[in-house]
């Protein structure tokens, strides 16, 4: 019921992928995040979680998050390979 923002911090091509993407998240590439905060001034107080092929990318996002106020960011321990090893659902692939 809460209103997560689920970040993909792969590449683009990444996200479009063979491996595909969580349902609802939105692509956002970590070299692009530090440029790009200011389009995620609304979840300043709202739980972002962030994901990544693994979750090293997750986790500099996290840190570059925190850094700049946000209050909720946390990593999807294990990324996509964990995701699709549990055999959840994903779009595009």
């Amino acid at each position: 019921g809460e209103d997560v923002l689920l970040l993909d911090l792969r590449p683009a091509a990444d996200f479009a992928g063979e491996w595909g993407h969580v349902r609802d998240a939105r692509s956002l590439p970590l070299e692009e995040l530090p440029q790009r905060l200011t389009e995620l001034n609304e979840y300043m107080q709202r739980p972002i979680r962030l994901i990544c092929r693994t979750d090293r990318r997750s986790a500099q996002a996290a840190r570059l998050l925190a850094d700049a106020g946000f209050a909720d960011a946390q990593v999807v321990r294990g990324g996509m390979t964990a995701w699709r090893a549990q055999g959840w659902p994903v779009a595009g692939a």
